[in-house]
């Protein structure tokens, strides 16, 4: 095992580590449910983002399979792709997580719903 995959792993556990530990201590900053939620949803829009990297297509190298789109992937390589997507998740995770958690910005501090009279001229 390499050591880029090592700290790989570790970030996933400390990620994982810090939702679990919600369940010891609720009521603060991101509750369970919550982190888990935002954690998926930012699995799917990460792994959206990642999906194309590193792709070559049928046309660029040459071989199309008879029956297959020409852009189809060559090696999709979708494990190694989801692994990626995991840790990169975790840290954006993490990073929401600790800004959260440690109230450094509070939901109350990010203007959502512009002043009654914001749209006065």
């Amino acid at each position: 095992m390499t050591p880029v995959r090592i700290v790989q792993i570790a970030i996933v556990a400390v990620a994982a580590l810090a939702w679990l530990f919600q369940l010891v201590r609720p009521g603060e900053g991101m509750n369970f449910v919550t982190g888990l939620v935002v954690y998926l949803i930012a699995w799917w829009i990460t792994l959206f983002t990642i999906l194309p990297l590193g792709i070559t297509g049928q046309a660029e190298s040459g071989e199309i399979v008879p029956g297959t789109e020409s852009g189809a992937p060559v090696v999709a390589n979708f494990k190694g792709k989801a692994w990626l997507t995991t840790v990169t998740t975790a840290i954006i995770w993490l990073l929401l997580f600790i800004v959260l958690e440690f109230q450094l910005i509070s939901l109350n501090d990010i203007p959502f719903i512009p002043g009654e009279h914001a749209w006065d001229g």
